[in-house]
């Protein structure tokens, strides 16, 4: 809950206080059958990964990067993976940057997403109740061993539509409700843990009632 908290805070300072006035970037924007519109973002691994920490048995990425990042000693007691990231369009051009909050609970995983777009605004997602874990178990059943470095190719949807729920927006994106899923596509895992591919948010924007 405390993280939600202050994704949410994040989300509110960013609809209130204009820092600055950056120009505005182009959507790649698609229409909808129900009326709504599409909308994929992308984070390139690892080149996009600006940083992470997590608790000691999160997974894969819990290893803190850069070195020396730590997550307060209060955020501990459960598994917990806090990161941040470049986010692409479709087109492949950086748009703006991410926060994915992941934490697990009874064998169940919750995410997190804050997007935040310059000159656009601020989108927030979260999905829960899918299988903790999902990307690490995938890879595993390749044969993949910790410390070592492997190469393959592995498709994981983590948040589907009936799960993953757009929660809030500021700017463009306020009043919009909607749907999203997120698929991991991994290429490779580097001798360090580093995953290599590709994340894909795929987003389905309706105007709220």
């Amino acid at each position: 809950m405390g993280v939600l908290l202050g994704i949410a805070a994040v989300l509110a300072a960013a609809r209130f206080v204009p820092w600055v006035d950056p120009p505005r970037l182009p959507s790649e924007t698609t229409v909808v059958a129900n009326g709504g519109r599409a909308e994929q973002f992308v984070i390139r691994l690892p080149a996009d990964r600006i940083a992470g920490a997590g608790s000691s048995d999160a997974g894969l990425r819990a290893a803190a990067f850069p070195g020396g990042a730590e997550l307060p000693d209060e955020l501990l007691s459960r598994p917990l993976l806090v990161e941040q990231y470049k986010v692409r369009n479709r087109a492949g051009q950086v748009v703006g940057i991410a926060a994915r909050h992941w934490t697990e609970a009874a064998g169940d995983a919750a995410i997190a997403w804050l997007i935040v777009i310059p000159s656009r605004g601020a989108l927030m997602l979260t999905s829960a109740g899918e299988r903790a874990r999902a990307v690490d178990r995938a890879i595993g059943a390749t044969g993949y061993r910790a410390g070592e470095a492997w190469t393959g190719d592995v498709t994981v949807r983590v948040a589907e539509p009936e799960t993953g729920r757009i929660r809030a927006g500021s700017a463009e994106f306020e009043g919009l409700d909607g749907h999203f899923t997120e698929t991991w596509n991994v290429t490779g895992v580097g001798a360090a843990g580093e995953l290599k591919g590709t994340i894909e948010l795929d987003t389905v924007m309706l105007r709220g009632t």
